[in-house]
């Protein structure tokens, strides 16, 4: 067959958007992979490849193929548009805005490129800029709910929370089964004091989802429904999210410094030590604790469940080996021992507490230190706080750190600030027995 007698292309590419509408996108890249063989020279062939690698996770692929697109056809106002969601997913924001703006001055009216220019914006932390491209795309669609739930993103994080909760509700009013906006609004309405809205907007969450364990924890929290401990996953993305203004918001405005005393408390433990030959510091965070137990530890392994606090840690250059992971599987599959144990601001994020410290205590050195502190309660046991934080009582902790440790020393101390009052804690060192 020559190319001249060649069916026309649409109706080559037809069965293959079948294919991929269906869900089998292997099979639709290898025949629009084949179609390049005989029309190496269409841009619309590899600006669908491009779609197609992009689906599958295949990024640089699709950032090749759209590339190939354009030098094809510069004016391809469709391969801009793609080739800039692509570079903004692989993080390249910069790069990302030029071919979307590339994309809307061969194109004015294009919501998909406002849409994905917003988003470039949004993740850059240019929330005004955000704003402005979404709200473009709802005036050219105004049903578009992914657009109105991203501009109350962008307020949220403005902390303009009257029109975050507007565009939220807009989000709701197009697709009522939007369990995203719901989690927000509850999220506002928490934060605002309202409790009564943010557990309507909870239960509905959970009414359309039931498989949600966040916003039931969120939920638990707010009804005084104490659960042994929350998802990991809630955790793992408040964490997550929290990184970048971790060090800032915690230490310059909440005043939290149990960090900077842990130092001097660990040597205190044991006054014949200058250091100790291994310590692991359990929830490290972004390594405030890190950076004075340098100083008396031969080796240091932090661990924490945030990827991104894991990364802000590793800048520091502290220590001599850091985990992503859960601090129970993480010692439970170790077969290191150590000889101090650091846990700040880790056991609020766990209710029963009895697990842990049988985990730690199958870690321990002989005579190994454990050092750590809880939001304190009057009542024995402990509770889940309307802050989604856990408190424990001293007796509580007395008698489960009782079967694998002795207490060497407690300390009354403020955590840190809350809605302008400081939190009241305990710091407790035990050592193994």
């Amino acid at each position: 067959m020559t190319i001249q007698s060649l069916p026309p292309l649409k109706d080559k590419i037809k069965p293959i958007m079948d294919l991929y509408y269906k869900g089998h996108f292997l099979e639709a890249l290898d025949s629009i992979e084949a179609l390049k063989f005989f029309y190496p020279n269409e841009p619309l062939i590899f600006n669908i490849c491009g779609v197609f690698y992009a689906r599958l996770e295949k990024l640089d692929e699709a950032i090749t193929s759209y590339e190939r697109a354009i030098y094809i056809l510069p004016n391809y106002a469709d391969a801009h548009n793609n080739l800039g969601n692509a570079l903004r997913r692989v993080g390249k924001l910069d790069a990302a805005i030029y071919s979307l703006e590339k994309a809307l001055t061969l194109k004015s009216n294009y919501p998909d490129a406002y849409y994905n220019l917003g988003s470039t914006f949004r993740a850059l932390g240019q929330f005004d800029d955000a704003v402005k491209n979404y709200k473009k795309v709802i005036t050219i669609m105004p049903e578009h709910y992914e657009a109105h739930f991203f501009i109350g993103i962008s307020f949220l994080k403005l902390r303009q929370l009257d029109l975050a909760i507007n565009h939220f509700e807009k989000a709701l009013s197009i697709k009522p089964d939007y369990v995203e906006a719901h989690s927000n609004l509850g999220y506002i309405f928490k934060k605002l004091g309202q409790h009564d809205n943010a557990i309507k907007h909870y239960k509905e969450g959970l009414a359309i989802n039931p498989d949600e364990p966040e916003l039931q924890h969120l939920l638990n929290a707010l009804i005084g429904n104490t659960s042994i401990a929350p998802p990991k996953e809630y955790v793992q993305k408040l964490f997550d999210s929290y990184a970048e203004k971790f060090d800032d918001s915690l230490v310059k405005k909440l005043g939290y410094n149990l960090p900077f005393q842990i130092k001097e408390l660990a040597l205190k433990a044991d006054l014949s030590r200058t250091k100790f030959k291994k310590v692991i510091d359990l929830g490290c965070g972004t390594g405030l604790s890190g950076k004075e137990l340098r100083d008396i530890s031969n080796n240091l392994t932090g661990v924490d469940l945030s990827e991104n606090m894991v990364a802000k840690a590793r800048e520091l250059d502290v220590y001599d080996s850091l985990i992503v992971g859960d601090i129970e599987d993480t010692l439970s599959s170790s077969q290191e021992k150590y000889d101090l144990f650091i846990a700040l601001d880790v056991l609020v994020y766990i209710g029963a507490v009895k697990s842990i410290f049988r985990t730690v205590r199958n870690c321990c050195k002989k005579n190994a230190f454990f050092i750590f502190s809880v939001e304190t309660q009057e009542e024995d046991g402990y509770s889940l706080l309307k802050s989604a934080r856990y408190s424990h009582s001293v007796e509580y902790i007395l008698k489960t750190a009782s079967e694998n440790f002795k207490l060497i020393e407690s300390q009354d101390v403020k955590l840190r600030k809350e809605k302008k009052e400081w939190i009241d804690g305990k710091l407790f060192i035990f050592q193994a027995s």
